[in-house]
């Protein structure tokens, strides 16, 4: 599974790209990818701003759909309430 959140216009957010345990190297990851680039290049406005936080060793998976790493410009960061 994977969604694309955001403000219609401006913002975008790529959320919860997940693969069950049991499917995970069977190219599902890129195939939901594939699905969401295609989404975004046809739905997000050229001024729109997408972004995602890749975990662990995903960024190898984003960066071959065109996305980048952003830091030092940005770095992603999170407020956990406990």
């Amino acid at each position: 599974m994977g969604r694309v959140i955001g403000d219609g216009g401006c913002f975008f957010q790529v959320v919860d790209i997940a693969v069950m345990p049991e499917y995970q190297g069977q190219g599902l990851g890129k195939l939901i990818i594939r699905e969401i680039a295609e989404y975004i290049e046809r739905e997000v406005p050229l001024t729109g701003y997408v972004s995602l936080l890749a975990d662990g060793e995903a960024h190898r998976l984003y960066v071959q759909f065109g996305f980048a790493l952003t830091a030092p410009n940005s770095i992603g960061m999170a407020l956990r309430k406990e």
